[in-house]
């Protein structure tokens, strides 16, 4: 029998051992013949993503060393956690992943978390930006270099920040910005400024801390000129003492929104009547996230299920009810008359984008 030979191999036949190659096992075959490292360098290079900094800092190189390699990359993430890393990243290692993302022509989805906030300057060099990106989740500092590199991006579609311009105009984006952007989730300083850019927002999550928790009210009214579109609204850590006043908000100044959470749910005793009564206005509400973390004893099993039936008879158009307890998330999906539940556990959890699923 004739030997193989590397011209043996059809791009067909190289796209389907690759495609059926594990991901660990990628490197090894590049090192086989031409024609499978073209193949295989391409998927390796389609996706890199670390929380190592030398990993990350030595795939920069190649994608700089080998210019072929920034082609190939369309998702490039690196996140460190400040919580569980006391190292400092060098500036090295940030203009390495600078000059990297130049060569990233064909990049659509970007998420850079940075244990000091500090380091936007790697998206500042506008004119050596190549790529335009349809998600990005940047947590960093919001400065000019931030605000530089968002006004580029004409085709985003999906963006998480960590912080908002708060009272600086200076650092206020230009009309006509993210005029593609449909998904947002950041606290409510750059809530509150990128509703008044983006107009055609979809999905919107509001993430709340102690500064902040007191203006959610008026910020909900201001939610009228984004009523025609908004379909999704999470408010996360929405105080329970605002909570009956933001959802009876919501439901008048956005009744056509299919998803609303995660509003902690009253006690029988106290404002349940107020809470159905808002609960009728919404017509088109396919999902609803509520939180029980406060009531004793937490309602599991049964009684959930009691209380999610109860909440559909209010809002009929209900498909999905999300309880939330501490860490543990049940989701209750009614068919016909039939309930069934799924929990998950633990910090990060699928039903976290349930806002961004209708």
């Amino acid at each position: 029998m004739a030997p193989v030979t590397a011209q043996a191999f059809s791009p067909e036949v190289c796209s389907r051992i690759v495609r059926w190659t594990r991901r660990s096992d990628l490197a090894a075959l590049c090192l086989t013949c031409k024609p499978l490292q073209r193949e295989a360098e391409a998927k390796l290079y389609e996706i890199v993503m670390s929380e190592s900094i030398q990993i990350t800092f030595r795939a920069c190189q190649s994608i700089i060393s080998q210019p072929r390699l920034g082609s190939y990359v369309r998702s490039f993430c690196f996140f460190q956690d400040s919580r569980h890393s006391q190292r400092e990243i060098s500036q090295q290692f940030w203009g390495t992943m600078q000059l990297a993302l130049s060569k990233m022509r064909f990049l659509e989805h970007l998420f850079i978390q940075d244990p000091s906030f500090a380091n936007s300057w790697v998206l500042g060099d506008i004119a050596h930006v190549p790529f335009q990106l349809l998600e990005a989740r940047l947590l960093f500092y919001w400065d000019i270099h931030l605000v530089k590199f968002l006004e580029s991006q004409n085709k985003l579609k999906s963006l998480h920040t960590i912080d908002g311009p708060v009272n600086d105009a200076s650092l206020h984006l230009e009309a006509g910005s993210l005029a593609e952007l449909r998904i947002f989730d950041g606290p409510l300083a750059a809530v509150e400024h990128i509703v008044l850019v983006a107009m055609t927002l979809t999905h919107l999550q509001v993430v709340l801390d102690k500064d902040s928790e007191a203006d959610v009210l008026v910020f909900v009214t201001k939610l009228s000129h984004s009523a025609s579109s908004l379909r999704a609204l999470s408010i996360l850590h929405l105080p329970e003492a605002l909570a009956m006043e933001a959802f009876r908000s919501i439901t008048t100044t956005c009744p056509q929104l299919r998803h609303i959470g995660t509003i902690p749910l009253p006690l029988p005793s106290k404002n349940s009547n107020r809470f159905h009564r808002a609960l009728m206005a919404m017509h088109q509400l396919r999902v609803l996230e509520v939180d029980v973390t406060s009531w004793t004893p937490q309602p599991t099993g049964i009684l959930q299920r009691a209380l999610a039936a109860e909440l559909h008879i209010y809002s009929p158009s209900i498909e999905y009810i999300c309880f939330w307890a501490r860490a543990t998330r049940t989701l209750w999906v009614v068919d016909g008359n039939d309930w069934s539940c799924h929990s998950e556990n633990g910090q990060h959890s699928q039903f976290d984008a349930l806002w961004k699923a209708g």
